[in-house]
């Protein structure tokens, strides 16, 4: 299978993103871009606020993984612009 742009694309996976990304396109990656940060950002805060270990842990986990989701989006916009990821702290 292979999209309109040329770009191949196995089990649903495209191997190479887009050469032209559309406004839609853009659009869907902003508001991710949105959400992951501010998933990552509150799950910091409740680690930080958790009195339980397992929880604070939890917690902790996740607004790791949604930073490198942020991490990730951001180098479909702009390769070099995308930092390495660092620890967020409040």
């Amino acid at each position: 299978m292979q999209l309109q742009t040329g770009t191949p694309v196995s089990q649903g996976i495209m191997q190479q993103p887009p050469e032209i990304v559309t406004t839609k396109d853009l659009s869907y990656i902003k508001d991710g871009l949105s959400w992951e940060l501010l998933a990552a950002k509150k799950f910091a805060m409740y680690a930080q606020m958790a009195q339980d270990k397992g929880i604070k842990d939890l917690c902790g986990a996740l607004a790791k993984m949604h930073q490198t989701h942020y991490q990730k989006l951001l180098t479909h916009l702009d390769p070099a612009k995308a930092m390495p990821t660092q620890p967020m702290t409040q």
